[in-house]
Formats: structure tokens, sequence, C-alpha cells
């Protein structure tokens, strides 16, 4: 019988922001983790790699392993780089994520940092009542969607998945295509005129 993975829903506007809300008062470090997935487009494994010298401050860089290339450069928008820490006089062999501090020693697995925040999260998850279908990756879901729901306001589809591509790290139009009709970035207008 072949099984369903199960899929991490899109947040709503409204419950994204409140979200970030509760966790500016009661997790400031975990919406920093957070942030890193929404405005970076970054996965939790690849954030959980990355050290303190992976971030280029200089030219706003940052330079990783992701999941489909050993190694990756995405830049770093305005609105993350407001929130970062001054990084220039750590030791650029620190962790950035630890699960206390920016630059730190966190002598662990990949998969164990990527767990330790998603259980990190759950408190934020029981919060407010979410179900197993809500989690941190809904993040960057919830952000790619923002941005191609802005892009396709003034550009063609086309011209929105080519720009939205080189955001989100996709490596070809169709496997964008997928994942934006998996997380139902793209729907239709209103068609009850054509009924």
């Amino acid at each position: 019988m072949k099984s369903t993975p199960e899929r991490n829903k899109t947040y709503s506007n409204t419950l994204q922001q409140e979200i970030f809300e509760y966790m500016e008062t009661h997790d400031p470090h975990l919406l920093l983790y957070v942030k890193f997935l929404c405005y970076s487009f970054l996965r939790p494994i690849e954030i959980g790699r990355l050290k303190v010298g992976d971030v280029d401050v200089v030219n706003r860089i940052i330079t990783f392993k992701a999941k489909n290339s050993p190694v990756k450069t995405k830049i770093i928008p305005d609105i993350l780089f407001k929130e970062l820490p001054d990084l220039s006089k750590m030791d650029k062999n620190l962790d950035l994520f630890t699960p206390d501090t920016i630059g730190g020693v966190w002598d662990t697995e990949e998969t164990h940092k990527r767990d330790y925040f998603s259980k990190r999260f759950k408190k934020v998850k029981e919060h407010f009542n979410l179900d197993k279908n809500y989690g941190l990756y809904s993040f960057r879901h919830t952000f790619i969607t923002k941005l191609y729901n802005d892009f396709i306001k003034t550009m063609t589809q086309n011209e929105a998945k080519s720009k939205l591509m080189l955001i989100s790290g996709h490596k070809t139009m169709d496997a964008l295509d997928k994942y934006l009709r998996d997380i139902d970035a793209m729907l239709p207008e209103d068609y009850s005129g054509s009924l």
C-alpha cells in the first residue's frame, strides 16, 4: 500500500504574525531561527550546518551545504540582515545556532540539531493548538507562497517563477512547479463567471 507523506500546511498571514509576536516575547532565539527559514529559505537541516564563517556579513551572503548541492550560496536579504547580531568578532568555526546562543559550540549530529528546534517549536504549537500538519517547515512554505503571490501581481507566471527559483533554491522549473502545486501556492482566479 502506498503511503502519503505528511504535509506541512501553510500558515495564514494572521496566524504567522501571532506566532511571531508570541515567540518575540517567549522565545526570541527560536524566532531568529524561524526567520532564517522564512527569509533565507534554508531548510532546518541546512540551518543546523551553518557556522559563523558561513555568514559573510560584508557581502551579505550565506554559503552552505544544501539538500541538492554540496555548496550553495544565497543572499542575506535586508529583512534578515537587520536581525543578526554582530558576527564580525566571533570565531568563524563556531556553530551559528546553538540551543541558547548565536555563535557557540554545539557538538551533536545535524539531525539532532534539526530535531531539537522542532521539539522546541512544539511548545509554540501547543500554545496555538496546532496539529501535526504544522511545523517549522510550514514557515518555508508560507513565505515562498507570500513571495509568489506578491510577484504575480506585477509579473507573468513565468517571470514570477523564474525570480522565485533564484530565491527558493529549486534547481529546475519543473521542481518549483511541483513544489508550488504541492503547497497550494498556485491557485486559480475565481472562475464563477465561466460556470
